[in-house]
């Protein structure tokens, strides 16, 4: 019997570190149908060190020291005002100087992770008193400020707070609306694709 996967993470926020999880369990049934992944307890590095080809690599060893121990390595963080292409390509050659025989891929969100969930807000309609009309923006990812959009239409006296509301919307916003609408979730799903069946799409 072939195993499943066994896929490990390292992020930077605690926002995240809750709701990858919930994320990746949703998500590899959708892009595989019939796919199971084990999907471990994401690991926690603070964005100024998640950087840093040390502080990267020591990470990396904390995790690839797990039982069971993975078969690849995600790495999330969000790119804010930076390029996500090159942030991640940073990440990549820092790992591959280090940890060159760990299977490794590196997504930037463009802007932040909550720029996902604009583009998929269908799906968070009525979610934590949302308007059951919520429609998503026309260009998610190029709002500065996707926490303070959805604090924006939370009921007076409500903002959104990352720890709280990450992982529940993680588990509810439109995975194929997002896909569509904000490209940097149509790369991590396709890095995810990867994780699952080896095989890579050709688009940067």
């Amino acid at each position: 019997m072939v195993s499943p996967p066994v896929i490990a993470s390292i992020v930077e926020g605690h926002g995240e570190e809750r709701a990858l999880l919930g994320l990746l369990q949703r998500l590899v049934p959708h892009l595989v149908p019939g796919a199971y992944a084990d999907v471990q307890r994401p690991h926690r590095v603070p964005r100024d060190r998640m950087l840093k080809r040390d502080p990267l690599a020591q990470a990396l060893t904390v995790v690839m020291a797990r039982n069971p121990r993975p078969t690849s390595v995600l790495v999330l963080l969000d790119a804010d005002d930076d390029c996500a292409v090159e942030l991640a390509r940073q990440l990549r050659g820092h790992a591959q100087e280090t940890h060159g025989h760990v299977a490794l891929v590196a997504v930037a969100a463009v802007r932040e992770f909550e720029a996902w969930f604009l583009a998929g807000a269908d799906g968070l309609a009525g979610v934590a008193g949302l308007p059951r009309d919520l429609v998503p923006p026309s260009a998610p990812e190029a709002i500065r400020g996707a926490k303070e959009w959805l604090s924006h239409r939370m009921p007076r006296g409500t903002t959104y707070q990352e720890t709280a509301h990450q992982p529940s919307f993680a588990k509810r916003f439109d995975l194929d609306a997002a896909r569509s609408g904000a490209p940097s979730f149509d790369k991590f799903c396709r890095e995810i694709e990867f994780l699952l069946t080896g095989k890579r799409d050709a688009r940067p």
